[in-house]
């Protein structure tokens, strides 16, 4: 049987890994997809960082665009479980009166991404309070939002709508089974995301939310986070479908037993996707698009084939197992100069060689405001906020041993913090 081709963001990452940064280009421009480089170069040279989305929320997606009706609840099935997300009434100040009002289902990319960022932040900190003020901006930055606009469109306004929507609604989740004796057995789950939250709507459009998960959801939430990686988010963020596909393909692949293969119907993932099967083969193309020219780029080492009659799967590492290139530079060596006779090469310092450990993503990300002072107790980095000092000594502790002994150092510094002073 003849092999398949590789989708077409994965052409052009194996064209980067085996023969370089032009090889991949030109090909990208012959495709007629040039983006498509720039897309693979994005996500194929930096280190994965850590961004995470609850599996329900991976296998049973959002409304794409805005539902005829806003206040119908949301239905998705997969397998055994079903979710449902029902739009509740809040009250709310309308032209000096509070009235109950009942705000819609959210909708469109920019409720996936919120929901990325609120879970990604319950995940790191360990903590059921989330704060979206200055921090989400600047996530949004990373996200390629260059300028958060005000104004009735703006994308500030925008994301605060759809924010408002995802915190009023009601989440169920099923589980339906037939036991040995063919009974049918059951289970409930009803959460809200959030107990309570509170924030401020500035004049400028500007906003910011504290948001109280409930301790039902966070703790589920913690059992259930399906690990993602930002760099691939960002490549996405304009698109609900390819990040669907991208979250769906996250959770699946890496729980498919090895040498096994998960067959579905297009009926079956038009379920998943909210499609209520009346034009299969709309879906079918627009997957098959988002699958070639933008989720293929960003997840290189997925397997699987969505051809004309069915979708098979195959067992995939998680997308933060994977290791960033390193391409061979094409650049002249430069002739080092000759030393001193009896010289020895300076040692880096311990900053620049756990920098260099652990990646320049990770670096720009973690060690933004590091510092290394030497105490009464030896070398210390100091880093802004004790989450980020748990984070470094837990994720990066083979990095810091193996930068201690590049600087010549006979035990690695401690990693503490400092609290940032804002004004």
């Amino acid at each position: 049987m003849a092999q398949r081709p590789l989708p077409l963001g994965q052409q052009v990452h194996a064209l980067l890994k085996g023969s370089g940064q032009n090889a991949a280009q030109q090909h990208a421009v012959e495709l007629g997809e040039p983006e498509l480089f720039d897309r693979v170069q994005a996500v194929a040279l930096e280190e994965p960082i850590p961004s995470f989305l609850h599996s329900a929320l991976c296998a049973m997606s959002l409304p794409v665009r805005r539902p005829v009706d806003e206040n119908a609840p949301i239905i998705r099935q997969d397998g055994q479980y079903t979710l449902a997300i029902t739009p509740r009434p809040v009250l709310q100040r309308i032209d000096g009166q509070q009235q109950m009002r009942i705000l819609g289902v959210p909708y469109g990319s920019l409720p996936r991404l919120v929901l990325i960022h609120i879970m990604t932040e319950a995940v790191r900190t360990r903590s059921r309070h989330i704060v979206l003020g200055s921090s989400f901006t600047d996530w949004m930055r990373r996200m390629g939002f260059r300028t958060i606009s005000y104004g009735p469109r703006g994308s500030a306004t925008l994301i605060r709508q759809q924010l408002d929507r995802l915190l009023a609604c009601e989440w169920m989740i099923r589980w339906d089974n037939q036991n040995e004796k063919g009974d049918q057995e059951f289970a409930v789950k009803e959460v809200k995301l959030t107990n309570d939250y509170a924030g401020v709507n500035a004049r400028s459009g500007g906003f910011s939310r504290e948001i109280l998960l409930t301790e039902g959801f966070f703790e589920h939430l913690r059992e259930h986070a399906v690990p993602l990686d930002e760099n691939a988010v960002r490549q996405l963020r304009d698109s609900a479908t390819s990040l669907d596909l991208y979250t769906w393909l996250s959770y699946r692949l890496p729980r498919i037993a090895k040498n096994r293969t998960t067959l579905l119907s297009w009926n079956q993932l038009a379920v998943h996707f909210g499609n209520d099967g009346t034009n299969i083969r709309k879906f079918r193309q627009t997957i098959r698009d988002s699958w070639e020219r933008q989720v293929s780029a960003v997840y290189p080492e997925a397997k699987a084939e969505f051809d004309t009659t069915a979708i098979r799967l195959y067992s995939s590492p998680a997308p933060l197992q994977r290791r960033p290139l390193r391409l061979v530079s094409v650049l002249p060596v430069e002739t080092p100069r000759e030393m001193p006779e009896g010289a020895t090469p300076a040692a880096p310092d311990f900053l620049t060689a756990f920098r260099s450990a652990i990646g320049e993503s990770n670096a720009r990300h973690w060690l933004s405001d590091a510092v290394t002072e030497d105490t009464a107790d030896g070398q210390m980095v100091f880093v802004g906020s004790r989450f980020r000092a748990d984070y470094i000594r837990k994720t990066f502790d083979a990095e810091i041993r193996r930068a201690a002994v590049a600087c010549g150092d006979a035990a690695p510094p401690t990693i503490g913090y400092r609290e940032r002073v804002t004004r």
